[in-house]
């Protein structure tokens, strides 16, 4: 990784390619889609820029380039004062107050039914959740309780051999596990005594809760301002472009996980909270 800091001198909409010159030499650099969409309005000639590129060239649009990996300043000086488009370490500070606001954190993980082998798009599968996993703990990292159960889903498509065998379980299990309200009423005990700050991996979890209440007519228990979800935090915070999977996300941390992936409920919200504490102590101890 090279950091780089100068003023474009020209950049192309059509090939996303700007140029620096760099210590009397002109040098070009390549956005990405996403960084293209997300930059666009700033990237013009005499912008100042400060970012991060990948250390080998490729070829792009017949030129060679090197891909930026992250934007650190984005700014432009003015003949009385400097405009700042983008500053990483105020989103910096942002991710800090997050993960070191005070109150309970509660690590939701879900997981779902599966479609069944060879079932073709548009035959009525609905996904639901059959297994959760609740992870409490305050504001120090004590933890306050867990909690783990399955719950009987209200369609049976989805008891079917590729959830039984994803989720190491069986057809009987599934067929006899509790009802929906179980976990609804744990949750909304939880959530009323501790209004903790609920952290899950990835979107999924929460379209999923979202659909659990419309699926079994129930009320909602949070508002989607009381979810973070990690992943996207981590994903922005080291300008990451795909999705991370929960246990590879130790590698960011240099690392290894506790346990092996089970995709049981329970052991990844507690790897959620695993990762969330690397994240926490990393960011914590950068110095400004």
């Amino acid at each position: 990784m090279r950091l780089v800091y100068g003023s474009i001198r020209g950049f192309s909409d059509t090939t996303r390619i700007f140029e620096i010159l760099i210590k009397n030499k002109v040098e070009m650099f390549y956005l990405s889609r996403s960084q293209y969409k997300k930059f666009k309005p700033y990237m013009n000639e005499g912008l100042v820029v400060h970012f991060t590129c990948k250390d080998e060239a490729t070829i792009q649009s017949g030129y060679k380039v090197y891909e930026v990996m992250n934007f650190v300043k984005m700014m432009r000086h003015l003949p009385r004062k400097t405009i700042i488009y983008y500053d990483f370490s105020t989103i910096k500070q942002g991710v800090k107050k997050i993960l070191n606001r005070d109150g309970y954190r509660l690590f939701l993980d879900l997981e779902f039914t599966m479609p069944p082998h060879g079932y073709i798009h548009g035959g009525g599968f609905v996904s639901e959740i059959i297994q959760y996993g609740l992870y409490l703990e305050d504001s120090d990292g004590n933890v306050i309780t867990t909690d783990w159960g399955m719950i009987r889903p209200k369609y049976q498509m989805g008891i079917n051999s590729r959830t039984v065998e994803f989720l190491k379980t069986t057809e009987t299990k599934i067929k006899n596990a509790p009802t929906c309200y179980k976990f609804y009423n744990k949750l909304k005990d939880i959530l009323s005594l501790y209004q903790p700050t609920i952290y899950v991996w990835g979107r999924n979890d929460i379209m999923m809760l979202d659909a659990f209440y419309q699926i079994n007519k129930l009320k909602p228990l949070a508002e989607r301002k009381k979810f973070v979800n990690l992943m996207q935090i981590i994903k922005n915070y080291y300008g990451i472009k795909t999705d991370i999977g929960l246990f590879n996300a130790y590698e960011l941390f240099h690392t290894k996980s506790k346990t092996e992936q089970d995709h049981n409920a329970l052991n990844d919200s507690i790897a959620t909270a695993d990762v969330f504490h690397l994240f926490q102590e990393e960011l914590n101890q950068m110095v400004e």
